[in-house]
């Protein structure tokens, strides 16, 4: 198990991809592949010393004949299924933050990028609205605080209520 003040890192199998986006939109470094055998997961976990996130039952026991750490994702929703890890790591409380979010698409860090870095990459309204953006320093996708960060503040309070 990872020491209280290490920040867990996370490699999410393909059952999982919605759990992934989540995870890096709350800050934690959370690998994907929706291809991936179930060797080149375990051989990654242990390479780069992941969490192993799974529903699938054979490649649990793969991971654990292999001491590879893994949590088993037994819950059906997305607020159960984090609540499960979260609870697992004894964390009493997520954030969001673009500061410490990860990109959805990579898994890459984001930067604070000023407005006048943007001005051709992201539509007028939005530039017209918004005054922080955050760029990966992966794919380079640009993220600012839509609309669609009151759902996801929604469900983050919905998350802090059960842990």
């Amino acid at each position: 198990m990872l020491q209280s003040d290490t920040k867990p890192i996370f490699l999410v199998d393909a059952m999982l991809g919605n759990i992934a986006k989540k995870l890096r939109l709350l800050g934690y470094d959370s690998e994907y592949s929706s291809d991936s055998k179930d060797d080149e997961l375990i051989l990654k976990a242990k390479n780069e010393n992941r969490i192993l996130l799974t529903k699938d039952e054979p490649l649990l026991k793969k991971a654990e004949k292999q001491a590879i750490s893994v949590i088993h994702i037994k819950n059906d929703t997305e607020l159960k299924q984090l609540v499960q890890i979260f609870k697992n790591f004894k964390l009493s409380k997520v954030v969001v933050s673009g500061n410490t979010a990860r990109c959805t698409e990579c898994n890459g860090e984001l930067v604070t990028i000023e407005k006048d870095m943007v001005m051709d990459k992201v539509p007028k309204g939005v530039l017209e609205k918004i005054d922080n953006f955050w760029n990966c320093t992966n794919c380079y996708k640009i993220y600012w605080e839509g609309t669609h960060i009151e759902r996801l503040q929604k469900f983050v309070d919905e998350l802090n209520e059960k842990l």
